[in-house]
């Protein structure tokens, strides 16, 4: 059997009965309303069929895309701010909010393949921008917008200082919004909410969204509230502090290095990377998706103060950790119809072990806990473990061989195999030669 890389470092694994208990509680306590986002606002039609189609998936050109995006912005985080200032969780009458960068003003990090016209702001951005300092109570913030054409060539930074007239307003706007969007989830229609900004541009949701015939979009900051004007010393800043931290705007992320050898192969110039259509599949990710949300909800907004997110990083790898109260904390599913003997984890949860194993060693903490939500056994069974780490370091080296080996263009017969699960159904099977090889 696939065998964990981690399994050897694996201390101790125990079974945290009391904050399963608090986390039941804390699923139970959210009800049926679901807490609405500044991002939901910024666009709700789109918001709407993002929470309520979750069968329709983006295409594979477009996921790479995001996240390619996701990187960015962890390095961009990771090297402009602090862990202190990065992803900043704010509310305001029900609303949330993460502010990318929040030390002095609203900092808020943008990347985009699309791009505007010199000096131009994109109207969605001043929007997100705006409730976030109408949130915090301050009149100002800046805007970074990193253009990362589809060639990987032409790279350009701008940034922006934006100054804002009438918080006062922008707050009514948010709540007019939010109730607009609250009521459509409750009737299960979009009547209503406006057309989105993405129409006619290619929207995931374009065959079903009904925009053409949706009232126009009225932006929550209008133009005559913000004063945007570029700020080139900015720009010389975060591109001096990316020059000195050697950080580029592509890299891995964690998921990368799970199964490293399908990410080499995946990198190859002429890989043709095919999706999972099957209708069973997509049912499947719904039922799914349910709970594992309500539980990550009631993690992230369930314990005042207990959870942060924090950016981590080595070489060109660039990710965030979730933290709940202190100790890196991993949620993942599983197909399991039986409770997995905590003793066979490492073993049989091989990629979640390592993958929180990498996680600890990047975040510098021995103990990690896994959240494991067995989605095929009735009445959403879930477990807390609690997993203890030794010899950091080692795990650490392992972290920096993999990514050196990806960074490095290596034949994916250099790096570890893929879990036998994996092999079944992989594109690169059978000459990527996983299948019964051990770990």
């Amino acid at each position: 059997m696939y065998e964990a890389f981690s399994a050897k470092f694996v201390r101790n694994v125990d079974a945290n009965r009391t904050i399963k208990d608090e986390l039941t509680a804390a699923i139970r306590a959210q009800g049926a309303r679901r807490r609405i986002s500044v991002t939901d606002l910024v666009n709700p039609r789109q918001a709407f069929f993002r929470r309520t189609r979750p069968d329709i998936q983006p295409s594979a050109e477009r996921a790479q895309t995001m996240m390619t995006g996701t990187g960015v912005h962890a390095q961009f985080e990771r090297t402009i701010s602090t862990e202190e200032f990065a992803e900043q969780f704010v509310t305001y009458e029900d609303i949330v909010g993460k502010i990318d960068i929040y030390e002095d003003a609203p900092v808020e990090l943008k990347t985009t393949s699309f791009q505007d016209r010199d000096g131009v702001v994109r109207p969605s951005y001043l929007d997100q921008l705006g409730m976030y300092c109408a949130m915090t109570g301050i009149p100002r913030g800046h805007l970074v917008v990193y253009y990362t054409p589809r060639s990987g060539d032409g790279a350009v930074l701008s940034a922006y200082a934006v100054e804002l007239s009438n918080l006062a307003e922008i707050r009514t706007g948010m709540i007019r919004r939010r109730d607009l969007f609250q009521r459509a989830l409750d009737a299960g229609t979009p009547s209503g909410l406006p057309q989105c900004e993405w129409y006619g541009r290619r929207c995931d949701y374009q065959d079903v969204c009904g925009c053409e015939a949706a009232p126009p979009l009225e932006r929550v900051v209008r133009a005559d509230m913000a004063t945007v004007t570029r700020d080139p010393g900015l720009e010389d800043q975060i591109n001096e502090k990316l020059r000195r931290s050697g950080a580029r705007p592509t890299g891995y992320r964690i998921h990368h290095l799970l199964f490293p050898r399908k990410t080499a192969y995946r990198q190859q110039p002429d890989a043709v990377v095919e999706e999972d259509e099957s209708s069973e599949a997509r049912l499947k990710e719904i039922r799914r998706r349910g709970f594992y949300e309500a539980l990550t909800k009631a993690l992230q907004y369930g314990f005042p103060g207990g959870f942060r997110s924090i950016p981590v990083g080595l070489r060109t790898l660039a990710d965030r950790v979730s933290m709940f109260r202190g100790v890196p904390t991993l949620v993942r599913t599983t197909g399991f119809r039986r409770m997995i003997d905590r003793d066979r984890l490492p073993q049989e949860m091989s990629w979640n072990v390592d993958r929180l194993a990498f996680i600890c060693a990047l975040a510098e903490s021995a103990q990690g806990r896994l959240i494991l939500y067995y989605n095929a056994i009735p009445d959403d069974k879930f477990m807390v473990y609690e997993i203890g780490f030794k010899d950091l370091p080692t795990i650490r080296a392992e972290v920096e061989r993999r990514v050196a080996l990806l960074e490095s263009g290596a034949a994916p017969d250099k790096l570890p195999p893929c879990p036998a699960w994996m092999y079944e159904t992989c594109e690169f099977a059978p000459h990527c030669g996983c299948g019964g090889v051990p770990a």
